[in-house]
């Protein structure tokens, strides 16, 4: 059984298929006010570079820079009910997307926000919030 579901109830209700996008990974905890699911971009924010060599001068193919730099940027995306009477925050999204943190290591993440965090994105459409997602250069979450 999936983490939210454990966490949230069998019924509880995503409004997306959760399969669409195998990124996500769950760390939905029952202390928290609904479900949440990490994921890595590289490049910042969803930002594809430029593909200009990184000195900006030409030069040798080793030069170029890669389709994604080596920055990486964690993000939680939160999924609140779809009721907005049954979320903690009634004036809340029920998507909302947030930057985050990685207080341990890229092998055994733990992903965190602060008071550094901001959200991206929020939406209470599951329509605009596929969109959203299906838009970002996403890295995979776990070092090969």
């Amino acid at each position: 059984m999936l983490q939210y579901k454990q966490e949230f109830g069998e019924g509880f209700e995503l409004g997306f298929q959760l399969s669409d996008f195998p990124y996500l990974e769950d760390k939905s905890w029952k202390n928290e006010a609904c479900p949440s699911f990490m994921f890595k971009l590289n490049s910042g924010l969803g930002h594809a570079s430029s593909g200009l060599p990184s000195s900006g001068l030409g030069g040798d193919a080793e030069d170029v820079e890669p389709e994604h730099n080596s920055f990486e940027e964690y993000l939680v995306l939160w999924v609140d009910y779809p009721n907005s009477e049954e979320r903690e925050n009634s004036r809340a999204s029920r998507y909302s997307i947030v930057t985050a943190t990685n207080l341990g290591s890229p092998h055994e993440p733990e992903i965190y926000h602060d008071e550094h965090s901001f959200t991206l994105f929020e939406t209470e459409e599951p329509a605009a919030l596929t969109q959203y997602l299906t838009g970002l250069h996403v890295a995979p979450f776990y070092p090969r």
